[in-house]
């Protein structure tokens, strides 16, 4: 698997892959989020060689919580992967610090298991927060970010002169919101665009789903089946949509921070009447595009900067 890396200055880091790269999808956005650092890429999710760590090179693990959300995993090959493990921790531990980005945990059931393994003071950078991961300063939480088709947007039409009112394209899960908020916008908002199913991944090609979400005003982003953090949450960011996001148990605020333009609602009735309203009036609607565009330009670079600088330290 070959990535590009655009690099405008000279640092260096060790990005030692504990897992297949090619099965995640959040491979494009740390690549993002790590960018202008030069990662110099290490397959390790079989054994990690020493001998390929660099001395004086900031080194960074990643591992993913993918295997525990797989039903049908055998004792066996969950045996196999934890020794693999234990291998790389023991092999990066004699080299000195390192930092570790943790992906895919969706229910953090890896976490519980993972972070007692770590040296102790390990910086931990994971997505999908909770709330019992953060009782520690070490332990630190990234968006789950847009996949790489979303990533490569750099300009979006201004919400006035877009033609449909609102979007939502995804699974239909039997638990959660999905299924009421599509219903009551299809019955009060019938011009909108929707494509549900009951299977993740059969769904519109997604070069179809990105020139649908382009063309969008708002974009509805409820929970996903296991947690709140969704890719469609920060693709619709990325596509220039207005978010909508009702709130549950805190979540949207833990996700979000403190102070964030996205509209958020206790009900998707409530959410409707929002759309009703300002769908009449094109400065309002360019005028919230524009702060919620901004507020995620801002939190992107921020994000960025945080996360270079704390595996810069630990170098």
């Amino acid at each position: 698997m070959v990535l590009t890396l655009a690099v405008t200055e000279s640092t260096e880091i060790d990005l030692i892959w504990g897992c297949d790269a090619e099965r995640q999808l959040e491979v494009n956005w740390l690549v993002e989020l790590l960018s202008p650092l030069q990662p110099h890429w290490i397959a390790a999710s079989e054994t990690l060689n020493p001998d390929d760590l660099t001395e004086g090179r900031p080194r960074v693990l990643i591992e993913t919580g993918l295997l525990l959300l797989e039903r049908q995993a055998s004792n066996e090959r969950k045996e196999i992967l934890q020794q693999q493990r234990l291998q790389r921790l023991a092999a990066l531990s004699r080299k000195g610090p390192f930092t570790l980005i943790h992906i895919s945990d969706e229910e953090g059931l890896d976490g519980d298991q993972l972070y007692g393994m770590l040296p102790e003071t390990t910086t931990i950078w994971r997505n999908f927060p909770y709330e019992r991961f953060d009782q520690t300063s070490f332990i630190h939480h990234f968006p789950i970010g847009p996949r790489k088709e979303f990533l490569e947007l750099r300009t979006c039409k201004p919400a006035s002169e877009r033609t449909t009112p609102w979007a939502f394209m995804g699974t239909l899960w039997r638990t959660g919101n999905r299924t009421l908020a599509t219903s009551i916008f299809l019955r009060e908002h019938p011009s909108g665009e929707f494509f549900g199913g009951q299977f993740f991944g059969r769904g519109l090609p997604i070069e179809q789903y990105r020139e649908r979400m382009q063309n969008s005003i708002f974009a509805l982003c409820p929970e996903g089946d296991r947690h709140f953090d969704t890719f469609r949450l920060y693709e619709s960011l990325q596509a220039g949509c207005i978010p909508l996001v009702v709130e549950r148990n805190g979540q949207a605020f833990r996700l979000l921070g403190p102070k964030f333009p996205i509209p958020i609602f206790e009900t998707w009735k409530l959410a409707s009447e929002f759309v009703a309203e300002h769908l009449q009036e094109a400065e309002s609607l360019n005028l919230l595009q524009i702060q919620c565009q901004q507020w995620w330009c801002k939190t992107k670079s921020r994000l960025s900067a945080s996360l270079r600088k704390g595996m810069q330290e630990r170098s």
